[in-house]
């Protein structure tokens, strides 16, 4: 989900990571995949070296780069507003983050924790949400969602929020006149994830596309090759469809996770 947002006084880079899934379909990444990933990462990077503020909003790997990819030099000077490390976490995001932190500081950026908490640069307000369950179980954690704010508009960013399924999150990014957000996990149902859990995402979404100007959807929900339909769902019970980042750029979805047994040239009963 890595969201660089600028506005006239600053840039923002919100989570600037990538990973891919170890295993999907029993499968490793593809060297599709792997060469997407290192391009991903060559982006962000380049993107990282031009902004003035970083959010951190967990430690997932997908979310922050402890030097494997992305060198850590590029947050040298920077304000880093992060997740508190030591509350509202569980025991391998604590770890990770002890980790991670003391790389920043050992290169002079300015780490700040972010929960709850506002911060004003010029002209533009961060507004940060309480510590959000990590989807349906606190076992993953807590995540932070952030609103940048200028001039009477705003962006919303939820982070790994698994739906919606609070409906603060639906509180906290109302209004906004883009929300991105990551959607629920359906390739995850029957296991970590339940019908009624993609229900309440599906009435959430709805209610989040009532109320923003564009709602982007990604992340969770596009790694499922029948995102589609839950877009459709939302659309006929509002009249507006959610976009993937991709559409937002203008560009066509490439779902290579979702599509890893095709990449393999294996069928879907394979």
């Amino acid at each position: 989900m890595a969201t660089v947002i600028e506005t006239p006084d600053l840039r923002v880079f919100v989570d600037p990571s990538a990973a891919l899934a170890p295993v999907r379909f029993g499968l490793p990444p593809h060297e599709v995949e792997l060469k997407a990933l290192a391009e991903s990462a060559s982006r962000i990077a380049s993107e990282l070296a031009d902004v003035d503020v970083v959010v951190v909003t967990h430690y997932h790997y997908d979310h922050h780069d402890p030097d494997r990819l992305i060198p850590v030099d590029l947050y040298s000077s920077k304000v880093v507003l992060v997740k508190d490390p030591g509350r509202s976490i569980n025991v391998s995001q604590r770890i990770r983050a002890s980790r991670f932190l003391k790389l920043l500081r050992g290169i002079g950026a300015r780490v700040e924790v972010a929960d709850g908490v506002e911060r004003t640069f010029g002209r533009t307000r961060l507004v940060f949400s309480k510590p959000v369950q990590h989807g349906n179980t606190p076992r993953l954690g807590y995540v932070l969602a952030v609103r940048v704010e200028y001039g009477g508009e705003s962006v919303s960013f939820s982070s790994d929020v698994e739906g919606p399924l609070d409906p603060y999150v639906v509180d906290f990014m109302c209004g906004s006149r883009v929300a991105i957000v990551d959607g629920p996990p359906t390739y995850l149902v029957g296991r970590a994830y339940s019908e009624g859990d993609v229900r309440l995402a599906l009435e959430n979404l709805a209610r989040l596309a009532s109320c923003v100007e564009t709602l982007v959807v990604d992340h969770h929900l596009v790694r499922d090759l029948n995102y589609v339909e839950l877009f459709r769902e939302v659309e006929r019970s509002t009249g507006r469809s959610p976009r993937t980042a991709a559409e937002l750029a203008g560009l066509r979805p490439n779902l290579l996770e979702a599509r890893r047994r095709e990449l393999y040239g294996l069928s879907e009963e394979e």
